[in-house]
């Protein structure tokens, strides 16, 4: 039995846009009669039926949103979903959630489902760069995008401020007099500030300016040995990262992750090993996810305001879906520094 066709297949069919399918599926928008009898044969020739998405977009909505994000192999993505799950209900709106691996294609992997699942429109969480100048936002429904990418203008973006918060945070250690810090989770490839400073979107790349730019405001030159990239931002991927720079360079003062995920494999393995933190390393993560706050020791992170990311990108989504028709918005959250017993920053 063949797979279900899709609005894309009638789309790719027709040679034409994925919205227009949707007018025509509706019986809304302005077109060409030939364009619409176009879609309209491709249709009929394909096999395709309506779903649930256009049958609940006909009938006024459904008041349920969707978010496509990454798989829950690390924390940050419940944590995601779980906030926007409570600012959606205050908005009385229902929240459906779809992940997509991370050994795909990332975020293009989760989006043909959604044609097949009744929401109203879609919060999009991306862990990679968008290809085709974002053609991946140009949806049939209310998109608001939310990661560290370019949304090229194509639709509502919330992120982080990814630079500003590691290169604060990293100024913090180098004022008390710590030197050797390493970087767990940086680009690959990446060896030198003129390879880096150019980036402008980029979880990682953003995170690592961060760091290099706390050592040059300071007229401190970074080791790049300990700029370290790590093959999966999860707790393997931490331990991994954590005993090979262990393995071949001198023990660091302190250990920069960023995301939890890695810190709390780093702890665990700088442990095994029988360090101490903070005593012999201190230790600081990015997200604040609530595992950071239950780790032994306690966990030093940079907190990103998940909440406020959240409510932001609901907010956003529904004044969409409820009419709003302005111009692509950003917003970016503020972050806090919370001090744990993984660092000794306030003695």
């Amino acid at each position: 039995m063949g797979s279900r066709v899709t609005i894309k297949d009638v789309a790719k069919a027709a040679d034409v846009s994925i919205k227009t399918v949707s007018n025509v599926i509706n019986n809304t928008g302005r077109m060409r009669p030939d364009t619409r009898q176009r879609v309209e044969g491709a249709m009929r020739q394909l096999g395709y039926t309506v779903n649930l998405s256009a049958r609940s977009i006909r009938s006024g909505g459904t008041r349920l949103i969707g978010l496509n994000i990454f798989d829950f192999s690390q924390p940050f993505a419940p944590y995601l979903a779980d906030k926007v799950i409570d600012f959606a209900k205050e908005r009385q709106y229902g929240v459906i959630i779809n992940t997509y691996g991370s050994d795909g294609t990332g975020l293009a992997d989760g989006i043909e489902e959604t044609y097949r699942l009744g929401a109203d429109g879609w919060i999009f969480f991306t862990e990679r760069a968008l290809v085709d100048d974002g053609a991946a936002l140009e949806q049939p429904y209310p998109v608001v995008m939310a990661g560290d990418y370019l949304s090229y203008g194509k639709s509502d973006l919330v992120t982080m401020p990814n630079v500003s918060a590691v290169q604060q945070t990293v100024g913090r250690l180098l004022d008390t007099g710590v030197r050797a810090i390493a970087l767990l989770g940086a680009p690959p490839g990446i060896t030198d500030w003129d390879s880096l400073k150019s980036q402008k979107e980029g979880t990682q790349e953003l995170r690592t300016q961060g760091y290099v730019r706390a050592f040059k405001e300071r007229g401190l030159d970074v080791d790049w040995r300990y700029v370290i990239p790590v093959h999966g931002w999860n707790q393997h991927g931490g331990v991994q990262s954590t005993a090979a720079m262990l393995d071949s360079l001198p023990c660091p003062e302190a250990v920069v992750c960023l995301n939890d995920a890695m810190a709390l494999g780093a702890v665990h393995e700088l442990q095994r090993r029988g360090l101490r933190v903070p005593q012999d390393v201190q230790l600081i993560g990015f997200d604040n996810v609530p595992e950071a706050e239950y780790s032994v020791p306690a966990l030093t992170t940079i907190d990103p305001h998940i909440d406020d990311y959240a409510k932001h990108a609901v907010d956003m989504l529904i004044d969409r879906i409820e009419g709003y028709s302005g111009p692509a918005r950003t917003y970016t959250t503020d972050f806090t520094l919370v001090e744990r017993a993984s660092t000794r920053l306030a003695h």
